[in-house]
């Protein structure tokens, strides 16, 4: 019975993503910053970019709609302080800033409608977005479209040929309908790809172990068919693993090592009566090393210092799979406690790796 790590995702912030569809973000109301004039500003539309971007739409020539002009930017334009364009005319009906979110402009009471400098903030975001498969956060998630497409779709390109060991899906929606399939390829294009692997599916998460040799590829996709019926009305991933994993040559001392735990919490009712309240349930695990040899410690070590990333100023969570002929034994956990291995002979170490799991 083997075990493996897995904490070296080839899906970074450097690739490039994309999804057959995806869930539509949205953009919140405008928020007056500077407001002289009588005029007001409306944004709307169904954000397409990552994560949270600020819109910033401010008055550079004053008037009445239609003879004002206005210049924009959002949170992220570089360098700070510039504009995406300016001098762009004030109407009443929508005008397109970019990533699906517009503005329009309603007179005012007086004239003139806008002055020199009034200023108007909106917050747009899109929490449901590609991007968030490989945050190590189950919580958010890529989401298709409502409904569906038959089939979906995920193209990764990781900027480089690379060959991944193993393919994970975490906290995601699929039924057992769904076909799905793990592809890769030197382009992109998907008539014959140089690796075509079907994925057994099991619900929540799942694991796959890929054989195509030689594998090395730039172009990977995931493949999702026969679930556009699926009841919850779209699809999505909480996290998609692509990359290698570690597999210890010494094993840990198996029994009972798998162990469940409730987070509680006590509180008190109105009739002063204590109550538990029950947050969660996860899964720990406690993973006793002994007779390792120096190398093999060292690479332990190495993955300690790898999910405690001083730069990154975070402790990652990885995923572990305590025996590989179990698929119900994956999971995604944080290395709960210090790495403290003791020297019991010459080339002769033992330690314990403390999990916990990391929920939603």
């Amino acid at each position: 019975m083997a075990h493996r790590y897995f904490f070296q995702n080839m899906i970074d912030a450097g690739t490039a993503i994309a999804a057959s569809s995806v869930s539509p973000g949205f953009t919140g109301g405008a928020v007056p910053r500077v407001a002289q004039g009588s005029g007001s500003v409306v944004f709307s539309g169904a954000f397409t970019g990552e994560g949270t971007e600020i819109y910033t739409v401010e008055i550079d020539a004053e008037g009445d709609v239609g003879a004002a002009t206005f210049k924009w930017r959002k949170s992220t334009t570089a360098p700070p302080g510039t504009f995406e364009a300016s001098g762009v005319l004030t109407a009443l009906t929508n005008i397109l800033l970019d990533q699906g979110v517009s503005v329009r402009f309603a007179a005012g009471a007086s004239t003139p409608h806008f002055r020199l400098a009034d200023r108007w903030q909106a917050s747009a975001s899109r929490f449901r977005s590609p991007g968030k498969i490989f945050d190590l956060d189950p919580a958010t998630k890529w989401r298709t479209a409502n409904p569906p497409s038959d089939p979906e779709s995920l193209v990764l390109d990781l900027g480089a040929a690379k060959a991944p060991d193993a393919l994970i899906l975490h906290a995601h929606n699929l039924s057992a309908a769904a076909a799905i399939r793990i592809q890769g390829n030197g382009a992109d294009s998907w008539g014959a790809p140089a690796v075509d692997e079907a994925v057994t599916w099991r619900a929540d998460s799942l694991v796959h172990y890929l054989t195509s040799a030689p594998r090395s590829h730039r172009y990977w996709r995931l493949l999702l068919a026969g679930d556009a019926a699926n009841a919850d009305g779209f699809l999505e991933i909480g996290e998609v693993y692509l990359g290698g994993y570690f597999e210890p040559a010494f094993h840990f001392a198996w029994g009972g090592v798998l162990t469940e735990e409730a987070f509680e919490e006590s509180r008190e009712t109105e009739s002063r009566v204590q109550k538990t309240a029950l947050l969660n349930r996860g899964r720990a695990a406690a993973l006793p090393y002994e007779h390792v040899s120096a190398a093999q410690k060292d690479l332990f070590l190495a993955m300690y210092r790898a999910v405690k990333d001083v730069a990154a100023e975070r402790s990652k969570p990885l995923f572990v799979h305590l025996d590989v002929d179990d698929p119900g034994t994956l999971l995604l956990a944080n290395v709960a406690a210090p790495f403290t291995p003791e020297e019991q002979g010459p080339d002769d170490f033992a330690f314990r790796i403390e999990l916990r799991e990391r929920l939603t």
